[in-house]
């Protein structure tokens, strides 16, 4: 009778043996059809953060393979072995804590890479503007003239690791977040190590105020490559207001220099429109935008929301979409279907328009 009792009230995920808690079973959908909700950083991504590196960039934050990191040496080996045991987990159902109600979720059957695929950097937060919605604002440095390194640390000599022991796929996807490259002392090294070793595509974001020799060699030999640069209106009097810096007309030169340096530039410059309430939430400014941008050449365009306002982080209150963000972006789509533009806006952004709200379980 003892025994019976013990074998009813033992849990039924211990290990008989050592008493360790036992994984669940494979998913049935993942042992019927082999598909799994996971992301394409969770199966290739390396982000290396302010302090930390991780699976991505997203705000989500994805899984952490070191903290409080400051440049150190890296054993890759064993974030290999920790990215293996998440993909296990993954087929029996169990994401990752900092990965639920992410936007780049996606149920499939996901091809398992052995080479880091997608690389994020962003390691720095000095820019050379001090735009007023930037999500950094609580540690980043701001009308930044001069480049110097990142307060944090340089990642050059663990890029050049990865890519002598081959780790990286030649056809990977490389991004530069930031600040602003063109502040960063190393970042013209890192782009040419990348162009260099060779890459699938890359992407930047940049303030397109100061000029960048590394993202017009990128512009003219990266296989595939997109850059955003946010304007955000289409005045030089407004573009003070929301940037904090009065370098509108060099913004725009420096775009028309980029789009006459190489033909993909016109496929690659993708211009956003931030909505800031209270300084360009309208539509007649939206539309300014539209025309100015379109005069210059940019075929593609993208109208996302204020992230400080909706990403959850930054309020305690679930913020509701106002009326006229509707008005604008019907008016955006409009506009650019009559003149051929692609839209790029960010799943984040749609989602939250059509929940009028901070997405649920994000």
């Amino acid at each position: 009778m003892l025994n019976l009792l013990k074998k009813i009230f033992t849990p039924q995920n211990k290990s008989e043996n050592n008493n360790e808690i036992q994984k669940p079973p494979y998913t049935d959908e993942y042992l019927k059809t082999g598909e799994y909700l996971s992301c394409k950083s969770l199966h290739g991504g390396i982000a290396f953060m302010h302090t930390a590196v991780r699976t991505c960039c997203s705000n989500k934050q994805g899984v952490t393979f070191f903290e409080n990191y400051k440049g150190e040496d890296i054993d890759w080996k064993e974030v290999e072995k920790q990215r293996a045991h998440i993909i296990d987990d993954c087929k029996r159902g169990c994401l990752p804590e900092n990965c639920k109600g992410c936007v780049d979720l996606e149920k499939k059957k996901w091809d398992e890479k052995p080479l880091i695929d997608d690389l994020f950097f962003n390691y720095w937060d000095h820019c050379n503007c001090g735009c007023v919605y930037c999500i950094q604002s609580g540690h980043g440095e701001y009308l930044v003239k001069e480049k110097h390194p990142s307060t944090f640390y340089s990642v050059l000599k663990q890029v050049k690791y990865l890519y002598d022991n081959n780790l990286v796929s030649k056809n990977a996807h490389v991004e530069l977040v930031g600040g602003d490259l063109t502040v960063l002392d190393e970042a013209e090294d890192l782009i040419n190590m990348v162009l260099d070793y060779g890459v699938g595509r890359m992407s930047f974001h940049s303030s397109c105020i100061f000029y960048s020799k590394g993202l017009e060699r990128a512009l003219k030999e990266a296989p595939d490559i997109d850059c955003d640069f946010s304007i955000d209106c289409a005045s030089r009097e407004l573009y003070k207001k929301i940037k904090r810096i009065d370098a509108f007309d060099q913004v725009i030169e420096n775009i028309k220099r980029y789009l006459n340096a190489s033909e993909n530039a016109k496929k690659a410059l993708i211009a956003k429109y931030i909505i800031v309430d209270g300084l360009n939430d309208n539509v007649e400014e939206l539309d300014r935008w539209i025309e100015l941008m379109h005069s210059i050449g940019i075929q593609n365009m993208k109208v996302d929301i204020n992230f400080k306002k909706y990403f959850p982080e930054f309020h305690h209150e679930n913020p509701t979409v106002p009326e006229h963000y509707y008005k604008m972006y019907e008016h955006y789509n409009k506009k650019i279907k009559e003149y051929g533009i692609r839209d790029c806006c960010w799943e984040f952004s749609k989602r939250v328009l059509a929940e009028g709200g901070i997405p649920k379980g994000y």
